[in-house]
């Protein structure tokens, strides 16, 4: 490992001091660059991509790689810290097995989302835990048409429509009723979001299914969410396929939190109530 890429949040209270720290240690072992959190996507030579945020900041990290295959290491400045999962001593004491390669590191599944408006070229998307098609105006029902590799599926009613991945699963997925997926599972989860029907439940679909989805009534606008960060307006007849990324995101492990302990730690998992 040669070279290591410091993406900050400066939104993140005290991860521009961190990254004041951390550079200079880095330094006396390997080239080091830190740059801002953006929007934009990146282009870069680095061995490892080290993000100091929280998950939120993972998530714009993974659509800012633009789908480099970049081992990434979080560094929770943030809340949760499901997916940034290391603190920076934990980062500094594990940094010799990271560069051995002796960390787990997962591949996750990504998806790419296709935009098609009537007033714009089609736009493409790259996302790492959900794609979410909502009404424009909240608190008010949506209808979404959704088709199956081809196959029309149902017209759903309801606040909107929701594709995950394993990934996103513990995410909107997870409170919107969805269900939990294991991080190393290669599967979509098409779950409707407060549907307005005792029959519409979450469906599981194989990782090579194409879903494509169109805001076709009650609205005249819908609002397309990427990731719960990225937004974009969409209107009665658009369209949005969503599938399966040809490229994956690489997410670097503290190797003391396996994922059902994280489960049981981070979402208070199985928790008893508590009696006076």
């Amino acid at each position: 490992m040669k070279r290591v890429l410091i993406l900050v949040n400066p939104d993140k209270p005290g991860a521009r001091e961190v990254a004041q720290t951390l550079c200079p240690w880095l330094s006396d072992r390997v080239k080091v660059e830190a740059m801002e959190l953006s929007e934009g996507p990146i282009q870069s030579a680095a061995d490892l991509v080290v993000v100091l945020g929280g998950d939120g900041s993972i998530l714009r990290a993974a659509r800012t790689l633009a789908g480099q295959e970049i081992p990434v290491v979080g560094i929770n400045m943030g809340k949760l810290g499901y997916l940034a999962e290391f603190s920076a001593e934990e980062f500094c004491r594990s940094f010799e097995a990271i560069v051995a390669g002796a960390m787990p590191t997962s591949r996750r599944m990504m998806l790419a989302a296709r935009c098609e408006t009537a007033d714009a070229d089609p736009k493409e998307y790259l996302v790492l835990n959900d794609v979410l098609m909502a009404g424009g105006m909240p608190h008010r029902m949506l209808a979404v048409s959704a088709c199956i590799d081809g196959e029309p599926l149902t017209t759903y009613f309801g606040d909107g429509v929701l594709v995950a991945t394993p990934t996103g699963s513990t995410a909107y997925c997870l409170a919107a009723g969805g269900p939990v997926l294991s991080p190393g599972l290669e599967a979509l989860a098409l779950v409707p979001v407060c549907p307005h029907s005792l029959t519409h439940r979450p469906i599981i679909l194989r990782p090579e299914s194409e879903v494509v989805l169109e805001p076709c009534g009650l609205q005249t606008e819908a609002m397309l969410v990427l990731d719960g960060q990225e937004r974009g307006r969409l209107a009665r007849g658009d369209r949005v396929t969503i599938r399966r990324a040809a490229t994956a995101f690489l997410l670097v492990h503290n190797g003391g939190r396996p994922f059902f302990s994280t489960l049981r730690e981070k979402l208070q998992w199985g928790q008893g109530p508590r009696y006076g």
